[in-house]
């Protein structure tokens, strides 16, 4: 599991902190994973927030959007490699 947010890498030191996430952050500042992946709001320009499922195969298994990718849950519970 990896996270990757568009906030500065402080924010995201705390962030992880906070939640005490036993998975790594990865700072995208300038946005370009976001772009590519779950795109941004639109007139606030901040990254959608979503969770990728990505199988062995490298295929999205699932997506979490909005609210829901708050908590990583239901993304680990959908890990092909937790079954």
């Amino acid at each position: 599991m990896l996270a990757i947010s568009t906030d500065d890498v402080e924010t995201l030191k705390r962030f992880k902190e906070d939640r005490k996430a036993p998975y790594p952050f990865l700072s995208d500042a300038g946005g370009k994973v976001a772009a590519q992946y779950a795109g941004t709001m639109p007139v606030v320009g901040l990254a959608s927030r979503a969770n990728f499922v990505i199988g062995q195969d490298r295929k999205i298994v699932t997506i979490v959007k909005g609210s829901d990718a708050i908590d990583p849950g239901a993304s680990v519970d959908a890990c092909p490699i937790r079954k």
